[in-house]
């Protein structure tokens, strides 16, 4: 459980970088009126010092908007950060560089891969062919290491039976699990694959049943979103104690409120804005979550004492949830659409 008073972040997600070596047809970084960037290296250093006096920080998930691996500082915060228990969220094409691979060996625990298909429908989306990424994952675990592999699966109406071919892959590859998302769309054109719902859906359940029979005869994990809208909002971010520094060197506190982009909810176009409690240049990263601004939103969030724009009546017609400045009840930012908190989206 988070405190709202005196405390430490458990949880933070490093972005090294915004920018990325692939340029994938569902990226919301399409939607980017800015050019991809890298954190500055005193920026870097500074968090580098601070991290270690964190007593409470139990994880450091290095990713975000960009792909961590392509960083020109990616082996050496690695290095510095080992010991800490480290996740890395990655494309996986660059895992069969020797460099690469031996840093992610010696000190991650837990890499989550991104596979959102097999085959054509792999290269159609990340535009680039699958056997790279598995070339990557099997020098990887050629080197011995131990740590958990996943496959993250980000789930549209053009790849769903893809799901199949990528359980398969990671039954062959002995890898530990799954995780399946939704797609956040950041075009009008992704706004009509998603395969989740407000309503009732047969669709998606059927597919889904399918997928855990599948998955159990196989023995593979699973981490499966929802699909259907329902009443419960948690946000992992904040029931995790998580916070996010972001390549500019920024504290927010999710992946959400990181850049500036757009989305799609259930068709309505929205502005995503980036809510930023400081700046590490400027203060330390426990002042910063300690900061009353930002206890105030934690408290918010965990409560659930902020609008349920979802399964509102009136949200066609209200202009507030065109951006996530504030809703109508004055909370900056607003959460009150997030597909996040809605189970529908799922980070590691």
């Amino acid at each position: 459980m988070p405190n709202f008073v005196e405390s430490e972040p458990q949880k933070l997600y490093l972005e090294l970088t915004s920018a990325c070596n692939l340029d994938c047809a569902m990226c919301y970084r399409k939607s980017w009126p800015h050019s991809p960037s890298q954190l500055p290296q005193e920026l870097l250093e500074k968090i580098l010092l601070e991290i270690p006096q964190l007593k409470d920080l139990k994880e450091v998930v290095v990713g975000g908007a960009g792909e961590p691996t392509d960083s020109p500082s990616f082996v050496y915060a690695s290095r510095q950060l080992a010991g800490k228990h480290l996740t890395l969220t990655t494309n996986g094409t660059l895992l069969h560089q020797r460099e690469i691979c031996r840093v992610v060996a010696d000190c991650y625990q837990r890499v989550v891969v991104s596979v959102d298909g097999e085959g054509e429908t792999f290269l159609k989306i990340r535009g680039t062919p699958l056997e790279q990424v598995i070339a990557g994952i099997k020098t990887l675990k050629n080197t011995g290491a131990k740590q958990e592999i996943l496959l993250q699966f980000v789930l549209n109406r053009d790849n769903a039976q893809d799901i199949f071919s990528v359980i398969d892959i990671a039954a062959r590859l002995n890898l530990q699990g799954v995780i399946v998302s939704n797609v956040v769309p950041a075009t009008k054109d992704w706004a009509v694959k998603i395969l989740y719902s407000q309503h009732e859906n047969p669709v998606a359940r059927k597919l889904f049943n399918q997928v855990r029979n599948y998955s159990f005869r196989w023995g593979v994990n699973m981490t499966v979103p929802n699909y259907e809208l329902k009443t419960d909002r948690r946000c992992r971010f904040v029931d995790d104690g998580a916070t996010y520094l972001n390549c500019r060197g920024e504290v927010v506190p999710c992946y959400r409120f990181a850049h500036t982009s757009k989305e799609f909810t259930f068709g309505r176009e929205k502005t995503v804005v980036p809510h930023v409690f400081g700046e590490i240049g400027g203060s330390s990263l426990v002042q910063i979550w300690n900061s009353p601004g930002y206890q105030h939103y934690r408290y918010t969030i965990y409560n659930n004492l902020y609008p349920s724009c979802l399964d509102c009546e009136l949200v066609e017609g209200c202009e507030i949830v065109s951006t996530t400045t504030w809703d109508c009840q004055g909370n900056m930012p607003t959460c009150g659409d997030c597909l996040w908190a809605r189970n529908f989206v799922l980070c590691p």
